[in-house]
């Protein structure tokens, strides 16, 4: 068994204990909770929350990781997918998927939405109608490790929050530390129409720290749009390409076709939702990363 499934399997495992007890496990503290969010809203609970709407799929794996699945009312939609119970929860999302639905949140008895989206007019407008919005947005791995944290303290499980956290660091550590002395590979990650990650994206920092030096780092903003010649002039050594995307696609696109590590078999596959939601499955996504990135002399 690889690292990666290994790793997948233990979560698995992990999670479908919490399912299988539907009692979740008692609040760690019974006073009220004040935790200032990534966009600066502070937020106060007055005790930890009995009914939660988790409005993106990393915090859906979040609450579910920290033992509090069976407290999750609604979710976003579809992609919260992850574990398989959180499929049959009412799923929130209006008409545009932007963003969701205040009266059906207001019908839920909502004690909080957690959400990994910034911005939006709808979060002042649901904390008008006495629902706390607390958001949160990763840029780094430890940066979502510490959302976790944070996201625990703001529940009442701040202790379990810390060992996941704890956890995800000596995995990651580990990774890096079998990554030791090897000399970073070029690459470039296809999320689709040769869009891609650059500085400030997690991605990004999971892609530095398997052993890439991204051929992206002058884009613009994190998740910037590449064009077949500069993937051409830069000849990565490794061509990453998400999940869903037929890899022949991929090989058959003129110039793309002629870069060095597709002729030469270094095109792989990754699976999206281990590496773009900062939640407790992105060490799995780590591993997967550096796997792929492996380039033999």
């Amino acid at each position: 068994m690889s690292r990666l499934a290994a790793a997948l399997a233990a979560m698995l495992l992990a999670l479908s204990g919490c399912s299988e007890n539907r009692e979740a496990p008692p609040p760690e503290t019974a006073e009220a909770i004040t935790v200032t969010d990534d966009e600066g809203v502070e937020t106060t609970l007055e005790e930890p929350p009995d009914r939660i709407v988790t409005f993106a799929p990393s915090h859906t794996e979040i609450v579910f990781a920290l033992g509090l699945g069976d407290r999750v009312v609604g979710v976003s939609g579809p992609f919260d997918d992850f574990p398989p119970e959180a499929q049959g929860i009412e799923q929130v999302a209006g008409a545009a998927g932007v963003e969701p639905n205040s009266e059906q949140v207001v019908a839920l008895e909502a004690d909080v939405v957690l959400t990994g989206f910034i911005g939006g007019e709808w979060k002042p407008s649901l904390r008008d109608l006495g629902v706390p919005v607390f958001t949160t947005l990763a840029e780094s791995l430890e940066d979502a490790i510490g959302d976790i944290e944070t996201i625990g303290e703001l529940l009442g499980v701040e202790d379990r929050a810390a060992q996941l956290a704890d956890g995800m660091r000596a995995e990651a550590d580990g990774i890096e530390e079998r990554l030791a002395g090897v000399e970073p590979v070029s690459c470039f990650l296809d999320l689709g129409d040769l869009f891609t990650v650059g500085p400030g994206s997690v991605e990004y920092d999971l892609l530095e720290r398997a052993g890439c030096d991204p051929i992206t780092s002058s884009g613009d903003s994190p998740y910037p749009q590449w064009s077949i010649e500069q993937v051409v002039a830069d000849d990565p050594d490794v061509y990453l390409v998400s999940e869903g995307i037929p890899v022949e696609q991929v090989r058959e696109q003129e110039g793309i076709r002629d870069l060095t590590a597709v002729r030469e078999g270094r095109l792989h596959q990754v699976d999206p939702d281990l590496i773009s939601r900062p939640g407790p499955r992105m060490v799995a996504g780590l591993d997967g990363l550096a796997a792929a990135l492996l380039v033999e002399a």
